[in-house]
């Protein structure tokens, strides 16, 4: 009986914060909002089937299988994603108030259901449903038999930015870092998504597209506002839980360590591979 009582005793406690917990200390305003409500169990589900499909089902439907020509389907998606996000941009820099909102470092009042505040609530939602359509690029990748672009940084980010969005809007959509990443990330997915819908053409116009690596610089600079202006908050912040915090505004630095690392390992590794060749070919021609 004992062991029964304490599976039991196990079974509700999990069940609890993985679904209760959330909806009893949620956000109101958002509780009702698709796939928002409920427990986290759902949005963990979808990332786990996200990781499922790219990295053990789809690379067994492509092992006897040649890479599918992609470039008419990732061109659609790249405009599409172009223009999203393009809106997405303009809604989030009309919502920051020439900049007012993150000079309040009171936390958001639950209680705000006023026009503009309902209105951004469903730019937000409609901003973490793009979220969900970037994980498309792994699915290209892998039916264009590019494994060797799917790197952990790929994996982590498309993985771990849809959650923090759900966690934002289930607890507090408001807060200004949020529109903070929000407004950097989606000015920089235009940028992204203009390069990508380019390149689709082929090399013909690929070797123009000189400013590749700058996309990566932008990501890394937009980690590095959102997560100064986080430590400016910390020491500034009046009624903030620290857990939501730690959460939320704690994968900046780690976000910015891996793009960083990724640009230095891209790029900046080419970069002296080309020097040191190029040193090599003078010195063969000079002998």
């Amino acid at each position: 009986m004992a062991l029964i009582s304490i599976s039991d005793m196990t079974s509700r406690l999990v069940y609890y914060l993985t679904d209760d917990y959330w909806d009893q200390m949620g956000d109101p305003r958002t509780h009702d909002l698709p796939f928002v409500s409920g427990g986290i169990w759902q949005i963990l589900t979808v990332m786990t089937g996200y990781l499922l499909v790219t990295r053990k089902l789809l690379p067994v439907f492509m092992a006897n299988r040649s890479a599918y020509d992609m470039r008419r389907p990732m061109f659609i998606y790249n405009i599409v994603m172009v223009a999203a996000n393009a809106y997405l941009f303009v809604e989030a820099v009309g919502a920051c108030e020439l900049g007012r909102v993150f000079l309040n470092f009171k936390y958001p009042d639950q209680t705000d259901r006023s026009v503009g505040t309902m209105r951004f609530l469903s730019i937000e939602w409609l901003f973490w449903m793009t979220r969900f359509l970037d994980l498309l690029d792994t699915v290209f990748f892998v039916l264009r038999k590019k494994d060797s672009q799917i790197t952990f940084l790929h994996l982590y980010h498309h993985t771990v930015v849809p959650i923090l969005c759900w966690l934002c809007l289930k607890v507090n959509p408001k807060a200004p870092i949020v529109l903070l990443f929000g407004i950097c990330n989606t000015l920089i997915h235009v940028i992204m998504y203009t390069y990508y819908g380019l390149a689709s053409f082929g090399p013909a116009i690929q070797r123009y597209l000189w400013w590749k690596k700058y996309i990566t610089v932008a990501q890394i600079i937009q980690f590095a506002i959102c997560g100064t202006y986080g430590v400016v908050l910390y020491f500034m912040q009046t009624g903030y839980p620290m857990s939501w915090f730690v959460v939320a505004v704690g994968q900046n630095p780690l976000f910015f360590f891996l793009f960083y690392d990724f640009y230095r390992q891209t790029y900046r590794q080419k970069k002296r591979q080309i020097i040191i060749e190029k040193k090599q070919h003078s010195k063969s021609h000079t002998n």
